[in-house]
């Protein structure tokens, strides 16, 4: 009996060894995980192909896409049919992707149709580059090409991800579509030569379509084999600038901010303000230019300040008979350094052929203003982009000394970010505000900083010297 109870044990612990083993063996399902994004293996109908008679375009992947890209609700998201006529009909097979116009495809009609990048698989493997496919319905392609550029003119920057319309004069409903890159750039191939009005959307809610509230510019294009276009995108409405923001910069500088463009032909001076107090007495302005000069004349100032005293401080260590300071010099040499950097990288950033328009004027004040208290600022028929005139008010008040202090420090940064404005002069601000002055490196201290004094009266102190400006 004890003998058959072992021989049943060692055939169950032979047969679950067996077991285990052949387990072993067994591969993992579904192999080794994928990191590519889905590839396209083919178009259907092929890409340049006449004469086409189908009710819909294939794009035939090498594995199960998505039905949920990112960044979109739905596939119809990611794709361009051009001529456009409304969001297409996209059809999700698994691998297959099927695209077709709302009412069909037209005979005798040139049609591009454009992939957006962000088509994942189910991996969530992302393409980052879109795809192109373009076929006719009737006999020709013609051989066009019409690119360019969207920028957002009153940024000064290229508009990424535009929306780029061609609009057949003679007939309005006829609308080629493309969207431009992250740069800006666009590439529009295959369109009927006539004559065709250009415009470029800044497509904020990406639905392929220009909203109100949306910034868009046109030109008209007679194409007959290639044009090149630059649209500057701006805000296009029925009413002038209005000031959405006064910002105190220091006792005597005002930085105006308006909501749109100021119309690049109205000169800027202090005829467009008026700055009244608490007691409606008119107090009079000494300059108003735009913020992107105002802000190159303070780094020009700045820069000039700190090159006259790196000059100053070799002569006088010649004159003693000291070794030129090798840490000013360094310090000098980068700031150039970065300098002829940052002028690089700002030289490949494609800029419009135009001057941006004004939106940021500052104002400087003839007379020092005081510490909470509160000022209207009055633009007097400010003019917009499409000539509409208006006159808007902000009232303000003016922060306390050390809070001026540290805004304009700030933005002396913002300006000059970088190793460029790391060996700045400390008082360096915009309007001549004042500042506190740091003691030359090679000055001795005037005092003991052995025995720092306590900090309440340094607070003090410092509180006294920063408001005395504003009495």
């Amino acid at each position: 009996m004890r003998a058959a109870v072992h021989a049943r044990a060692a055939l169950v612990g032979a047969t679950a060894l067996g077991l285990g083993a052949c387990a072993a063996t067994i591969p993992p399902p579904g192999g080794p995980e994928r990191h590519e994004p889905p590839t396209i293996l083919a178009f259907t109908p092929e890409t340049s192909a006449v004469n086409v008679r189908v009710k819909e375009a294939d794009i035939q992947f090498d594995e199960v896409v998505s039905q949920r890209p990112q960044g979109v609700s739905d596939l119809s998201g990611l794709f361009l049919v051009s001529p456009y006529a409304g969001p297409p009909d996209v059809g999700w097979h698994r691998s297959r992707i099927s695209i077709r116009p709302r009412k069909g495809f037209r005979a005798n009609t040139v049609y591009t149709i454009t992939m957006l990048p962000g088509l994942s698989d189910l991996r969530n493997n992302v393409r980052r580059t879109g795809a192109v496919l373009t076929f006719s319905t009737g006999p020709t392609i013609p051989s066009t090409t019409v690119y360019g550029r969207v920028f957002d003119w009153i940024a000064a920057q290229p508009a990424p991800r535009a929306l780029v319309q061609a609009v057949v004069r003679s007939d309005t409903t006829v609308v080629y579509v493309t969207q431009a890159d992250s740069t800006g750039a666009f590439l529009m191939r295959h369109l009927p030569p006539g004559p065709y009005i250009v415009r470029g959307v800044v497509d904020a809610n990406h639905n392929h379509v220009l909203d109100p509230y949306e910034m868009w510019d046109s030109v008209a294009v007679d194409l007959v084999d290639t044009a090149r276009v630059e649209l500057l995108a701006f805000l296009h409405d029925t009413i002038g600038p209005r000031i959405t923001e006064v910002t105190v910069r220091d006792s005597v500088t005002l930085r105006v901010t308006f909501d749109r463009g100021i119309d690049t032909a109205q000169r800027i001076d202090t005829a467009l303000f008026a700055l009244k107090g608490r007691d409606s007495v008119r107090i009079p302005l000494v300059a108003a230019r735009s913020g992107a000069a105002y802000d190159s004349a303070v780094d020009s100032a700045a820069r000039a300040r700190g090159d006259s005293a790196f000059r100053a401080d070799s002569i006088r260590r010649g004159a003693q008979g000291l070794a030129p300071s090798d840490t000013a010099a360094a310090r000098l040499r980068r700031e150039r350094a970065a300098s002829r950097r940052d002028s690089i990288a700002r030289a490949r950033i494609p800029h419009p052929s135009k001057p941006p328009p004004v939106h940021e004027v500052v104002v400087q004040v003839g007379a020092p203003l005081h510490a909470g208290t509160y000022y209207r600022l009055t633009a007097i028929g400010v003019r917009g982009l499409l000539g509409k005139s208006r006159t808007s008010d902000r009232v303000f008040s003016v922060p306390k000394p050390d809070s001026l202090r540290a805004r304009a420090e700030a933005d002396s940064v913002r300006r000059r970010r970088g190793p460029a404005g790391a060996g700045g002069p400390p008082s360096a601000q915009p309007g001549g505000a004042p500042g506190r002055q740091e003691p030359r490196p090679a000055r001795p201290p005037a005092r003991d900083t052995t025995a720092p004094s306590p900090a309440p009266s340094d607070s003090g102190r410092r509180t006294r010297a920063g408001a005395a400006p504003l009495r």
